[in-house]
């Protein structure tokens, strides 16, 4: 029984170090989303600061030509596209990002798991051996006391 559940402690110690793996794994993921998250807000930001510089030029042009305001007007047009493209994306990262971040949990809750069998399975495999220990004292105990009987 005892070599038993050593080798259960051993098996649950090498599935403990595969699910911290997998958790360092979701982990990292959940980096990697949250920066492409930042990245896409950062540029959503420049856009629409390109946008209202765009704007202000066009609408503090002194000397400006339909053809000034026109080239404007398309800039903007297309910087509200990339905006367009940016948001849609961003959306994309940020499910991609709650995707992670339940999987990083579902990893962690796995891992706490097998801690706990772990833990079990230890105070199992000390009790065991407490109470083997504690039924040899008992035999060597009798044993002394039935030779002290056989002496006297």
């Amino acid at each position: 029984m005892k070599d038993e559940l050593k080798a259960t402690l051993k098996r649950l110690e090498r599935l403990a170090h595969i699910k911290q793996t997998y958790v360092s794994v979701a982990e990292a993921n959940v980096k990697n989303a949250e920066g492409e998250v930042r990245q896409l807000e950062t540029a959503e930001t420049k856009i629409i600061g390109n946008i209202q510089n765009t704007q202000a030029e066009i609408a503090y042009l002194q000397t400006a030509t339909g053809h000034d305001v026109q080239s404007g007007e398309r800039y903007i047009r297309a910087l509200e596209l990339q905006r367009t493209l940016i948001r849609q994306s961003l959306e994309k990262a940020n499910i991609h990002l709650e995707q992670r971040r339940k999987e990083w949990t579902e990893a962690m809750r796995e891992q706490k798991i097998i801690e706990k069998v772990q833990e079990r399975r230890l105070h199992q495999w000390e009790r065991q051996d407490d109470a083997a220990g504690q039924k040899s004292q008992d035999e060597m105990s009798v044993g002394r006391f039935v030779r002290t009987r056989r002496e006297n």
